[in-house]
Order: structure tokens, then sequence, then C-alpha cells
């Protein structure tokens, strides 16, 4: 008989969503989708079948205690175990979970470790409300954990360190933010760009990513190698940060330098076709960041970033700071810098190595392959959906 599996997801995470749905869709599930109207638009552009889901909508004017009443009736009625995707670790929404309890098992997908575990006061006099609201949030995510029979989180590295800090008992899954996708991987007949092609991708964003550190360096490699190389910023530019960024780009263009950066949103055609293209995904990520509250959390520790899954799903290599933890199943298609020195060095050396860019390109697509959905569903079906009665 099939086991009937939810997936709960109210907030924002859609690509995660559709990642989720894909890979607990299999031949002995059948799966329903708890979400928004906005939402469901959204995922009805990545979920070519989506008749085969089962979708319960959140109506506009009804509210989230409500909403979830009636997922938890419905859970109580039909389902097995319910993803729930996302719970944000604030005032706003925690107290809508401390009495959702349906009678099926469920998963909670941890973004943030430290908010949902430590438990000391964080006291920040810059975000005294928020320190408030952290402290408050403690004594509830101790109370919402106890709720759900395992945890979820994007990669190994994160259950690595909640092993190691926190002790945690029940069993912590690694299902991932994203997955390889053969026809995005692709390679194009025909690439817009000769040049060896730099990528990165997201939003300019000041407290994600370190943008003047990759211009400072891009400054000194285009001085001398003017003609070999290309490097875009995939994603529209936020606030006065953003702005910034911007004129510092086009100062660079005024000097010949081959560099492109978008001003408003990228078209997910336009994005899915430069990503394709890219030889090197750029992932300048500043580790130290903050949950929603005054929590200190840290990239590849306590926090997953997106970036290491387009990597995956696109198969490209992807360089990163060297603190940053990444799984071992794609060390072979990381290049690690330890400062800015470092960073050009290798750089420089890598764009006058034709074969150690091959190797490169070619460990990418093997690691990611480990990726595939077929990878995912084996390690759902055994590790979760044959185990659900014992979780």
């Amino acid at each position: 008989m099939k086991k009937n599996i939810g997936i709960l997801e109210y907030h924002y995470h859609t690509k995660y969503l559709f990642t989720k749905a894909k890979i607990v869709k299999t031949k002995d599930t059948n799966v329903t989708i708890f979400t928004t109207k906005n939402l469901y638009n959204k995922l009805k552009v990545y979920i070519k079948n989506i008749s085969d889901y089962d979708i319960v909508l959140k109506d506009e004017k009804e509210s989230i205690s409500s909403f979830l009443k009636k997922v938890k009736n419905i859970c109580n009625e039909r389902i097995d175990l319910l993803f729930v995707n996302t719970i944000q670790e604030t005032l706003l929404d925690l107290p809508h979970f401390l009495n959702f309890k349906p009678s099926c098992k469920m998963v909670l997908t941890i973004h943030s470790v430290n908010s949902w575990f430590k438990k000391t006061p964080e006291i920040n006099y810059k975000k005294i409300v928020k320190s408030i609201d952290t402290t408050i949030n403690s004594y509830l995510t101790k109370k919402i954990l106890k709720n759900f029979n395992a945890i979820n989180v994007i990669y190994p590295p994160i259950k690595k360190n909640i092993l190691k800090e926190y002790h945690f008992k029940k069993p912590i899954y690694t299902l991932p933010f994203g997955f390889y996708n053969k026809e995005l991987a692709s390679k194009q007949t025909k690439r817009r760009y000769n040049e060896i092609l730099f990528v990165i991708p997201g939003q300019i964003e000041e407290h994600r990513r370190d943008y003047d550190f990759v211009l400072r360096v891009f400054k000194k490699i285009f001085e001398k190698n003017k003609e070999k190389i290309r490097l875009i910023l995939l994603g529209f530019a936020s606030g006065r940060y953003g702005t910034q960024i911007i004129n510092k780009c086009i100062k660079m263009q005024e000097k010949g330098y081959k560099i492109n950066f978008y001003e408003k949103y990228v078209p997910e055609e336009e994005f899915n076709i430069i990503m394709k293209n890219a030889d090197f995904l750029i992932l300048p990520i500043k580790i130290q960041t903050y949950g929603l509250g005054a929590r200190k959390e840290y990239y590849g520790k306590t926090k997953g970033s997106a970036a290491v899954f387009e990597a995956i799903q696109y198969a490209k290599p992807l360089i990163v700071p060297d603190e940053f933890e990444i799984t071992k199943d794609m060390s072979k298609s990381i290049l690690r810098y330890k400062n800015q020195n470092d960073f050009e060095n290798k750089i420089s050396k890598l764009i006058n190595d034709v074969e150690e860019i091959k190797k490169y390109k070619k460990n990418a697509l093997i690691n990611s392959e480990k990726f595939s959905i077929d990878s995912l569903q084996k390690y759902f079906t055994e590790e979760i959906l044959n185990k659900i009665d014992n979780i």
C-alpha cells in the first residue's frame, strides 16, 4: 500500500518545495502539498506534472492558525509523514506551532541551527528588539522540536555540527535544497561568450556575499588577462550596497574589462543560459551571518547556501572561501582560497591552464550526478519511507 506524504510550506522556499516534491514522489507514495496560492503559482513553473500532486491551498484571507488547523485535520485523516519545510524562528511564526501536533509522523527542516538549538541569551545592543525576540524564542523552539519525530538539514556538514555541538538524539536527514538537472547542465551548441566565464549567481546583498573582494581581485586579473576572461554578476542589485557595486562594475567596464551585471530581476531563461555557459561559479560568501533574530549563524556549519546546489544543479565547479564547509561529495570540483592574494594567484594560474579547467568541469559533472533525482529518491526510500513506523 502506498504511503501518504505531506509537505507544508507557506513562507517562501519555492525551489526547495519543488525539490522536496520531486524527491518524495515515487511509485510508493501519494503526495499532498500544503501551500499558498502565490507559492503554488510559482511552483507550477517548475513542476510540469503538477496534477500528480494533491494541492491544499491557504485561502488568501485565512489566518495561519486556521490554515494549520486545516492541515492538521487532513494529516490526521490520511497523511503518514509530514515534512514541514520552514518555520521562521521569530515570535511572528513560532507560536503557531506550539500545539501543532497531528497524529502522523513529522520532519522539520532546520535552516538556521543555532537559532533552533542554542539556549544561552544572545544580547546585541544594536539589535535589542531582536535580542529579546531571540531570548524568548529559545524556550519556544525547544517545545516545538518535541513535536517532531526527526529533523532535516540540507547537507551533511550541518548534521555533523548538530551532533557535535548539541548531541541531538532524534534522526537527522539530509534531503538537499536542489538536485542535478541533466537538461540544465547540458552543453549549449553555441556559446554567447568565448572567454573563460566566471559567474556569481544570486542577489547582490551586503550581508550575504563580499562583492568588493571579488572586484578587487578581478581588477588585477583583468589588467593582465583582459581578453581571456569575463565576470558576470547574475543577480539584481539590492539597496545602497547593490548600487555601489554596480557603479564599480560600470567603472571597470569603462576600462574595457569584460564584466556584466543586472540592475533588475534576471529572467529565468536568461539565468539558465548564462549558468549553462559558465565555466566556474564563485561564492564569495561571508561566513558569519545572523538568523532572523540576533543569533549568530555560520554558513557551511549552521546554515546552508542555495548556491552550493546551483553548482550541483548545473554541474559547475565552485570557488569558495577556505573555511566554508561543503559535503565531501563535491570536494574534487571545489577550488578554495584563503585570502585575496591566494584567490588572485589561483585564478591567474587557472585561466592559463586549459587542462586544469577541463578537470574541474569533468569532476563537477561526476559529483553532480551523485545528486540525481534517482539517487535522492533511493536515499529517501531507504532511510525515511521504509522506516516511517520506527521514526
